[in-house]
Formats: structure tokens, sequence, C-alpha cells
């Protein structure tokens, strides 16, 4: 997860697999660091990992907003699609 007001990582989670868990994972870890106040807003794409009811059910619990950008644009996405650790 990326702080767009910062371009700091906040959350990360890393495996050998692709599954809702390292969102969730890396959404915990951001939040465990306090960088999520209630009313933040969780954006994403369209994968099903973000459309996960553990998710989903993660996002309520911290009392987030969820957003996703529109099938087929990947100019709703363009901060995480272009962030880079170089």
């Amino acid at each position: 997860m990326i702080d767009l007001a910062t371009r700091e990582v906040i959350g990360y989670a890393m495996a050998d697999h692709h599954r809702t868990e390292l969102v969730v994972d890396a959404l915990k870890m951001a939040a465990g660091r306090g960088g999520l106040k209630e009313g933040c807003i969780a954006h994403s794409d369209r994968g099903s990992e973000y459309t996960s009811r553990e998710y989903r059910d993660q996002i309520w619990k911290l009392k987030l907003r969820q957003s996703m950008g529109r099938t087929g644009s990947c100019y709703d996405n363009a901060a995480a699609e272009s962030f880079s650790d170089c």
C-alpha cells in the first residue's frame, strides 16, 4: 500500500502466490503502523483480491472507504502502476 500524499510504502506483503491474504496482510500492516485514519480511501483496481469478501470486511472493520478504478482504465490506478523503488 502506498500513501499518495507522501508516496511512502505503508503496508506490504510477499508470498509465492497471488491470493487475497496478501492484500489483507498489507492493509493490516498499514493500519498497524497507525497510517490509516477513519474515513481514509483505500483505492485499488478491480482485481479479485480487492473485491473479495475478506478484503471488503477488513476495509469495513478499519472504517475506511473503498474505491476502485473503472474497468479498462489504466489511468485510474496510475500511481500504483507507476510506483518504483528505484
